[in-house]
């Protein structure tokens, strides 16, 4: 279901508009509970800080609905005195009790989602704890990441104003594939590139080893055909990760030797079909007349004021107008820089429990090892974590539904990969990895001594024999 939440919500334009976006939110609800009443007590081990996790979610969730609660005109005053001052200034009469929120309306929508994305995150983070399951999401994502390619750069190719050539542009955009716009497209894919490129490096056989390689190539160059300053500059971040990992932990050479592979086939074919577009794009790009620099200016102007409880979740659009200098014409609803807009509405408070989530995540990441395909999988999912951190530095990705779920998806991803039982991850494989314990303790040895590299060689022998019988 998971997998059907996040095609779906891609299919329909990223979700922005709000029959699509309602239709997404009403089956992640649902999946949510569902899943709560059959699985709601799962057995096993749970991934690591899953229980601090949660209750930082709820502190959240909670806090933000404080933001939508009426306080006295005093209590208000007192602890975001803006508030109080805004409000008394646009008011017709005096009012007494007031929200900290300046659009109830937008924060609990924004509230809405974040519950969506929270459900999506904590199903994501126990259900992959079965290698099975984590290693078909990542096989389904991959796929559909190339056919999403495929259809953005042909639509580019044969493009006539519309949307899948029949839905017209009400509104304007630069868009690229079902996305209204090409940043969009650039987020979506630049999260699922690593995935595909971890997922191709943990292949013994060599037709699927050519087979998800291609598949990773082609996404790549969609997203630079896509023209995305941003994505372009996330993609290649979430590669320098991605290498670094490989070379710090000293995986074996060959992988090494696929990275570079995949880069130098990127920039083949990116060379032989057309780079003049990529390299102009960047070269008109003018920090002095970039008006996103004066609305990231401005935002941090109008957080000064509102820096403890912030202006509201979803505000923004509100407050912007308020403080945004003449030479800014244009209505922004967004301050194209997530942590930013992030900070205005939801204050210092949001910050620390942004910050506190951040930390219980990332902290086992720390500890843990990227030996074996386990290891190299978790190498794929910090460098996706990590291109669209970067991507929102430029960018609202994480306001866009059907991005923000991926995004969730993934860190779930990253939390169940915590686990340190390498029998949780390989799922369907532990039976070989029971029968590679069996074997060691019929030499004499500690059955718990078993390594996933043990149980990868184990499986590489496997498939060596049966390549042996085959050439029989």
């Amino acid at each position: 279901m998971l997998a059907v939440i996040i095609v779906l919500a891609t299919l329909l334009f990223g979700a922005v508009e709000i029959w699509s976006e309602t239709a997404v939110m009403i089956l992640v609800l649902a999946t949510g509970l569902f899943w709560s009443i059959r699985d709601g007590k799962p057995k096993g081990d749970l991934p690591e800080n899953t229980g601090k996790l949660f209750l930082t979610a709820l502190v959240f969730c909670g806090y933000i609905g404080i933001q939508l609660i009426p306080l006295p005109a005093a209590v208000v005053s007192f602890i975001s005195p803006a508030t109080a001052r805004t409000r008394d200034f646009y008011s017709i009469s005096k009012m007494n009790f007031m929200p900290l929120s300046f659009d109830p309306y937008l924060t609990i929508h924004e509230l809405l989602k974040a519950a969506a994305f929270f459900i999506v995150f904590f199903i994501s983070s126990i259900v992959f704890r079965d290698r099975e399951k984590l290693t078909k999401m990542i096989i389904l994502l991959t796929v559909f990441g190339f056919c999403l390619a495929v259809f953005g750069i042909v639509q580019k190719a044969t493009w006539n104003d519309k949307i899948y050539w029949v839905r017209e542009l009400t509104a304007g955009g630069t868009p690229f594939g079902p996305f209204v716009n090409r940043n969009h497209f650039a987020g979506f894919i630049g999260m699922l590139v690593p995935l595909g490129l971890a997922y191709t490096l943990t292949r013994e056989a060599r037709e699927k080893y050519i087979f998800f390689g291609f598949l990773t190539v082609i996404m790549t160059l969609s997203l630079f055909f896509s023209l995305s300053r941003g994505g372009i500059v996330s993609f290649f971040a979430g590669m320098a990760l991605f290498s670094m990992l490989i070379v710090i932990t000293r995986v074996r050479k060959r992988k090494m030797w696929a990275v570079a592979a995949f880069l130098i086939t990127v920039a083949a074919y990116l060379v032989y079909l057309g780079i003049d577009p990529i390299i102009e794009r960047f070269y008109q790009t003018d920090v002095s007349k970039e008006q996103r620099i004066i609305v990231w200016q401005s935002t941090l102007t109008a957080f000064k004021d509102f820096w403890l409880t912030g202006s509201g979740l979803g505000t923004f659009i509100d407050m912007f107008h308020l403080y945004s200098p003449a030479p800014v014409q244009s209505i922004y609803d967004h301050a194209h820089n997530d942590y930013l807009e992030y900070m205005l509405e939801t204050g210092m408070i949001g910050v620390a429990l942004l910050l506190t989530f951040a930390g219980l995540l990332l902290y086992p990441v720390a500890k843990a090892d990227f030996q074996g395909k386990r290891g190299m999988i978790r190498i794929g999912v910090i460098s996706s974590v990590l291109s669209m951190i970067m991507h929102s530095i430029f960018d609202f990705n994480l306001h866009i539904l059907s991005n923000m779920l991926l995004f969730a998806l993934v860190l779930g991803m990253l939390s169940s990969l915590s686990i340190s039982s390498e029998e949780k991850y390989h799922g369907r494989g532990s039976k070989r990895a029971a029968s590679a314990k069996d074997e060691e303790y019929g030499n004499g040895t500690d059955p718990d001594a078993v390594t996933p590299d043990k149980v990868e060689d184990w499986e590489r022998n496997q498939t060596s024999i049966m390549r042996a019988k085959v050439n029989r």
